[in-house]
């Protein structure tokens, strides 16, 4: 469906129906302890796609790698469609790293990862990608994605 079509005029109901309120959730996470640190995760529905986003705050006893987060909407079944999206994330003190976000056709899970080494590989192993992250780093990132 087009957003405009000629003659049609754009009213606010219009608007609101192609375009969500970002609304927060708590989504469940795997491959990392929270422990004192925090997650903080937002979505927002428009027309047939989903955009996430979360930050996990690294606290002084938040362990383990790379997140992965449950989603507040499964996405489509496409018959092996895939989505990506960005992530960066600071390990407390000293630079910056950036990473990718990976979602399958119908997983309930989205998968992160580090950048490491000069080719550009991924890992989901922060050790593997050579950080260490320390109180006050955190990992941000955001997805978008078709839903049914």
């Amino acid at each position: 469906m087009a957003l405009s079509q000629p003659g049609m005029r754009i009213t606010a109901d219009h608007l609101n129906s192609i375009s969500g309120d970002w609304t927060s959730y708590t989504p469940t996470l795997t491959n990392t302890t929270i422990g004192n640190g925090s997650l903080q995760a937002r979505y927002q529905v428009a027309r047939d796609r989903v955009l996430v986003g979360f930050t996990l705050n690294w606290g002084s006893s938040t362990s383990g790698n790379m997140p992965v987060l449950s989603l507040p909407v499964l996405p489509a079944s496409l018959g092996g469609m895939r989505w990506s999206g960005v992530l960066m994330l600071s390990r407390g003190t000293g630079t910056w790293r950036s990473g990718f976000m990976y979602l399958a056709d119908s997983a309930s899970t989205v998968n992160t990862y580090a950048l490491y080494g000069s080719s550009g590989e991924v890992t989901s192993s922060l050790s593997t990608a050579g950080i260490t992250m320390t109180t006050g780093g955190w990992i941000a990132g955001q997805i978008e994605y078709e839903i049914p």
